[in-house]
C-alpha cells in the first residue's frame, strides 16, 4: 500500500503575500523649494538676496518685539486683575494691536522660510519629480492669486481706516495702527510667494532641459 507523501503547511514567509515597498517602487519626491534660491542661482540674484537679508532681519526683530510686548501685556493684566483687582481695559486693545502685528508679520516670515502648510497627497498621485514640481508651481501660482485677491480687500479696508482717522474705543489711538498690519502681512506674503513661484519655475525649467538632453 502506497503512502501519500506528507504535506507540510506553508511557512509564514511563503503564505504572506508580497507587499510592495512604496519606497522602492516610487522615487523620492523632490525637496520643497523655499522662495530664496541657493547655490549658483543665488549668485545670479545676489542683489535680491542681499536686500532680502535686511528685510528678514527687520521682520525677525519686529516679530520678537511684538511677541514680547504681547506676553508682557498679558502678564501685566493678570497681575492687575488678580493681585490688585483693578484691570486696565486698554490692555485688551493693545493686546489686539500687538497680536495683529505679530500674526500678520509671522505669516510673511513663515512663507519666507517655505514652512507654511502644504498638502502631502500630491506625491501619492503624481509620479516623477518633474511632475511633482510642475504641480507645486501651479499650486504656488494659485496661492499668489489668492493672496492678491484677499490682500486687495484687506489693504482696501486698511487704507479706509487710515484715511478716515477712526480712533479706538478706549485708548483713542488711530485704528489705522491695527489695520496697517494687514498691509505689511499680505504684501510680504505675496512677494515671498512670487519669489517661490520664480524659484520653482527655474527649477522646473532646468529639469525639463536635463530630460530633453537625455
Amino acid at each position: 500500500m502506497d503512502r501519500k507523501p506528507e504535506q507540510r503547511p506553508p511557512s509564514a514567509e511563503d503564505a504572506a503575500p508580497a507587499i510592495p515597498d512604496p519606497d522602492q517602487s516610487q522615487p523620492e519626491p523632490p525637496e520643497r523649494l523655499p522662495p530664496l534660491p541657493k547655490g549658483a542661482l543665488a549668485e545670479k540674484l545676489r542683489w535680491v538676496i542681499a536686500t532680502e537679508a535686511i528685510v528678514e532681519r527687520i521682520l525677525y526683530v519686529s516679530i520678537v518685539g511684538f511677541g514680547l510686548c504681547l506676553a508682557g501685556l498679558m502678564f501685566t493684566q493678570v497681575v492687575l486683575r488678580y493681585a490688585f483687582a483693578s484691570p486696565f481695559v486698554g490692555i485688551e486693545e493693545l493686546s489686539l494691536l500687538f497680536g495683529a502685528w505679530f500674526y500678520f508679520l509671522g505669516i510673511a516670515y513663515v512663507t519666507r522660510d517655505g514652512e507654511h502648510i502644504h498638502g502631502g497627497i500630491l506625491t501619492m498621485v503624481v509620479r516623477g519629480p518633474t511632475g511633482v514640481q510642475a504641480v507645486r508651481l501651479i499650486v504656488t501660482v494659485l496661492g499668489v492669486g489668492a493672496c492678491a485677491v484677499f490682500g486687495y480687500f484687506a489693504i482696501k479696508y486698511a487704507l479706509f481706516e487710515i484715511q478716515t482717522g477712526r480712533l479706538s474705543s478706549y485708548m483713542r489711538w488711530p485704528k489705522g495702527l491695527w489695520s496697517a498690519s494687514l498691509i505689511f502681512g499680505f504684501v510680504g506674503t505675496t512677494i515671498y510667494m512670487v519669489l517661490q513661484a520664480l524659484h520653482q519655475f527655474l527649477d522646473l525649467q532646468a529639469r525639463l532641459r536635463t530630460r530633453t538632453r537625455r
